[in-house]
């Protein structure tokens, strides 16, 4: 059976310090500094390749949460992710995200 890839343009944002130790989907408490993603649109334990589509910086990450609203393009990144993409100061930037194959 062959597989089909697909990426998606989502509007990304970040986590909040505020919420790390707090428990995320995948039963594990929240760390800002992991490379981790909060989405509805892929599942629990999907690593993902996020590029953001002005700058064309791009980091990998897993999914371990789902956002508190269930906006179906939406990915929220952790901290440290985000700032590797994009810097915390802009707040949220538009990507394209891809599922990684293993």
């Amino acid at each position: 059976m062959k597989t089909i890839v697909v990426a998606v343009l989502m509007v990304c944002s970040w986590e909040r310090f505020s919420d790390a130790g707090k428990i995320a989907a995948n039963g594990r408490p929240f760390n800002p500094k992991d490379f981790t993603a909060a989405t509805w649109l892929f599942p629990i334990g999907t690593k993902l390749h996020v590029v953001d589509n002005h700058n064309h910086f791009f980091v990998n990450v897993t999914v371990t949460d789902r956002p508190a609203r269930r906006f179906p393009n939406r990915i929220d990144l952790s901290a440290t992710a985000f700032e590797e993409l994009n810097g915390l100061a802009k707040g949220v930037c538009d990507v394209t995200v891809t599922p990684i194959q293993k």
